[in-house]
């Protein structure tokens, strides 16, 4: 089950979920039950910052994400020439 929805916070505002922000994307994951959601973090209203997309942590992610990151490097890096 979710930890991450609004419903989910108030039922369980103990639950530690740790905030990573990259850009305007906020990634929120909780290690106890391996689960993380993807929210609006700049989002004007309140009311919009809830996730866009909740999942849990699965083998490979980690991989995928920094091949995420290498092809953001190396549109960065071809931007600059």
């Amino acid at each position: 089950m979710s930890t991450h929805t609004l419903k989910a916070k108030r039922i369980h505002p103990n639950v530690q979920r740790e905030h990573i922000q990259i850009g305007h994307i906020t990634f929120e994951f909780c290690r106890k039950n391996k689960t993380f959601a993807l929210i609006a973090g700049e989002a004007e209203h309140s009311k919009d910052r809830r996730p866009l997309f909740t999942g849990f942590i699965e083998q490979g992610m980690d991989k995928e994400l920094r091949r995420l990151a290498s092809c953001f490097r190396q549109i960065l890096e071809n931007d600059n020439d």
